[in-house]
């Protein structure tokens, strides 16, 4: 797939065929994904990759916490700063157009069924947990967001789709109890990875992006005071 097509057809996938993914494919994908770039060449991410019996148990915990109601307590307080202005716009347009899309489990609302299938990563049969080490320098979060969106294009040079999810470094005690992570490093996000199935409602979502002319602003002249 070439590159541009690649950035512009990207999608969050929603909806996973039950195909497992092989180490082997995941370990590629890595292998890709360590060639992003990071600030003077720290590298400051690590991967646990969650698989069969440990991602099931995962899956059960997290959406354990959402039904008790428990909040979210991620290892970096500012990831759950709530958006505002014209984020919280955008937001709220999102939510309408991914809950269209959601059916409801009996006894639950959409919003609600929707947190649980996020927190089960939709069943994808693989995730992929990025961490820092507490020592990672200042700039780490955006080396991280780097090598995140670089895993994500490179998915589907082999035939698989990704969802990048903030919910994963929502508990990070869930986390670690089931992967061992260590306290010493911080919990950043999670990819979900697997198989698309594109005959599910949820992967027919297709969001909008602002156009270029609101968000360039130009500088062709320095100004003089």
């Amino acid at each position: 797939m070439e590159l541009l097509e690649a950035i512009k057809s990207r999608r969050s996938v929603r909806a996973y065929k039950p195909d497992p993914v092989s180490e082997e494919v995941l370990t590629e994908l890595l292998e890709v994904a360590r060639w992003a770039p990071s600030a003077t060449n720290t590298q400051p991410w690590e991967f646990f990759v969650l698989t069969g019996n440990a991602l099931e148990d995962l899956n059960h915990a997290t959406t354990a916490n959402i039904r008790e109601g428990m909040k979210p307590n991620p290892d970096i307080a500012a990831l759950e700063t709530p958006p505002k202005g014209p984020y919280a716009t955008r937001q709220q347009k999102f939510f309408k157009q991914i809950l269209d899309l959601v059916k409801p489990e009996e006894g639950t609302n959409k919003m609600q069924n929707w947190f649980e299938m996020s927190a089960s990563n939709y069943n994808a049969p693989a995730l992929i947990i990025i961490v820092a080490d507490k020592s990672a320098p200042g700039w780490f979060i955006f080396d991280i967001g780097i090598v995140t969106q670089t895993i994500a294009l490179a998915a589907q040079e082999y035939g698989l789709g990704t969802c990048i999810l903030g919910d994963t470094a929502a508990y990070p005690d869930c986390v670690r109890r089931v992967t061992g992570i260590p306290e010493s490093k911080r919990i950043i996000i999670g990819i979900a990875v697997g198989y698309p199935d594109w005959d599910d409602p949820l992967n027919s979502l297709q969001t909008g992006r602002e156009p270029v002319e609101k968000l360039v602003t130009w500088c062709r002249t320095a100004e003089t005071r």
